[in-house]
């Protein structure tokens, strides 16, 4: 099968989203810098769901060889810096007993150790869910799917419909089901296998994108930053789906070998690399004393860099793939 370089430009352009997403140091920049770089970089999160929906939702295994091959990937890496992670934390903070036991036995339910992991965790919800969406997929049409997608895209505008009527977002709603990261994972097949370019999506998603957070600023209305311009919210999905689109029309002739190393390895940088930056790169001296900008430029390029050196390094090691997934 040709390898679609596109969808490891879009991988890398993810990962190096969230670590400029995690690089400014606490008191270092103006809120409005941090508020801007936290939007604007959040639809890396997104972006990662879709090319796993892209790649992942036309497959043919059944439900025990999928599950089987796809776990084996993120079940060891998951573990090793969970417990990884939590051996930091004891070194620098220190645990009890009960605390670290309770912590342990967690594990199988929820993230430990950092909060990054909770990737790994919706991404195993969605291996699990996988089966079943790919085999709908099998028979279901483009309007169908489309139709699918609308729910989600309204469960987006939940957030700022709560601003105004008088109703919860809890799992009565009608459109709990329709909620979640599986959006981002369906919209990534369905562009992939449906999706027919037109410029005026992009004009929409663009108005919307730019035109919300504007709306938020220019009317001084009082909001949470997490709920109305977060992952999962309609502006974020809406940079995902137009970074996506743009990419995939972009034609790449040869495959360049450090876009396909740095793809491959994105997800063990997106596992290490907070380790490399704020218990190693945030403690320099010279970073410190860097002006705002320029500090949270130079961190998230040293922090990829320094990241991508040392997992490519880890690749050569015959027990890599329970520490990096490859």
């Amino acid at each position: 099968m040709t390898r679609d370089i596109s969808l490891d430009i879009i991988r890398v352009i993810a990962i190096c989203m969230i670590v400029f997403m995690h690089s400014p140091m606490p008191g270092s920049a103006p809120g409005f810098i941090l508020s801007g770089l936290s939007y604007i970089t959040a639809a890396g999160i997104g972006l990662f769901f879709m090319v796993s929906g892209a790649l992942l939702l036309n497959t043919s295994l059944k439900q025990k060889d999928f599950l089987k091959r796809r776990f084996s990937k993120i079940i060891w890496p998951t573990l090793f810096w969970t417990f990884f992670y939590l051996a930091v934390k004891w070194i620098s903070n220190g645990t009890t007993i009960v605390e670290l036991a309770r912590t342990i036995c967690t594990i199988p339910f929820a993230p430990q150790g950092h909060g990054v992991l909770w990737f790994m965790y919706t991404l195993a919800g969605l291996y699990m869910l996988t089966p079943i969406l790919s085999a709908w997929l099998k028979t279901a049409s483009k309007r169908e799917i489309e139709f699918y997608l609308a729910l989600w895209a309204i469960s987006l505008v939940y957030p700022y419909l709560r601003l105004v009527l008088n109703f919860e977002d809890n799992n009565t709603n009608i459109l709990y089901y329709f909620t979640g990261y599986v959006g981002y994972f369906l919209l990534g097949y369905y562009i992939n296998n449906h999706y027919r370019f037109k410029a005026w999506h992009l004009a929409v998603a663009a108005i919307i994108a730019i035109g919300v957070p504007i709306v938020f600023l220019k009317c001084n209305i009082k909001c949470d930053f997490y709920e109305v311009l977060w992952y999962l919210s309609l502006p974020v999905a809406m940079m995902s789906f137009s970074w996506f689109v743009i990419i995939q029309r972009i034609k790449v002739k040869k495959e360049p070998s450090l876009l396909i190393s740095a793809s491959r390895l994105s997800f063990g940088i997106y596992l290490i690399h907070i380790f490399v930056m704020r218990d190693g790169i945030w403690n320099l001296s010279a970073i410190q004393q860097l002006q705002s900008i320029i500090q949270i430029s130079t961190i998230a390029i040293s922090t990829f860099i320094l990241s991508w050196l040392i997992c490519w390094c880890i690749s050569k090691l015959p027990f890599s793939k329970y520490i990096i997934g490859i």
